[in-house]
């Protein structure tokens, strides 16, 4: 059964959520992980997870991670990508979250950070349900998906922006 989440990423970025769905597909695609979830920030600091795409469970729809809490929570901090052999038993992370990603069965886990502008604004994770080390291969496919995801983030920003300076720039000249 699949889960799609709902779009948890706040006011700021409207449609966002199909964005993240296709990340989610290029990355279960591309690195061979049955299991893909993420979201973006909502506050700047805490991450919602509103897409999940290969999930048993409901489990990890709608998580909050705080910056440096668990594997994506120290991806945030970090700025870069954190993988995880046996998620459970990882002595590199914290573990405020055990219980939603055992119920969904997860151990072998990597997270990768969306970053636009400098700006972390998401994670990407991709797992899988044995506890094996996630190879080069996977990671770099799961960063590929990060990758377009950004570039896709970066245009919508930009048509954003072009969009209000054009309202603002009317309104100006009818004033």
């Amino acid at each position: 059964m699949e889960h799609g989440g709902a779009n948890a990423e706040g006011p700021r970025t409207p449609g966002a959520a199909a964005e993240v769905r296709a990340a989610l597909l290029r990355l279960r695609r591309a690195s061979g992980l049955p299991v893909a979830f993420g979201g973006l920030l909502v506050d700047g600091t805490r991450l919602r997870i509103g897409e999940l795409s290969g999930a048993s469970t409901g489990s990890l729809a709608g998580l909050s991670v705080a910056t440096g809490n668990g594997l994506g929570g120290k991806a945030l901090a970090l700025s870069r990508p954190v993988t995880v052999t046996d998620y459970p038993a990882s002595r590199t992370i914290s573990h405020e979250y055990d219980g939603a990603v055992a119920a969904e069965g997860l151990r072998a886990v990597l997270a990768v950070p969306v970053i636009v502008g400098r700006q972390v604004r998401g994670v990407l994770y991709g797992a899988l349900r044995q506890p094996v080390p996630l190879g080069d291969r996977t990671l770099h496919a799961a960063m590929g998906a990060a990758r377009e995801l950004e570039r896709t983030l970066a245009v919508r920003d930009e048509a954003q922006w072009l969009l209000a300076e054009g309202r603002t720039g009317t309104v100006r000249a009818a004033g």
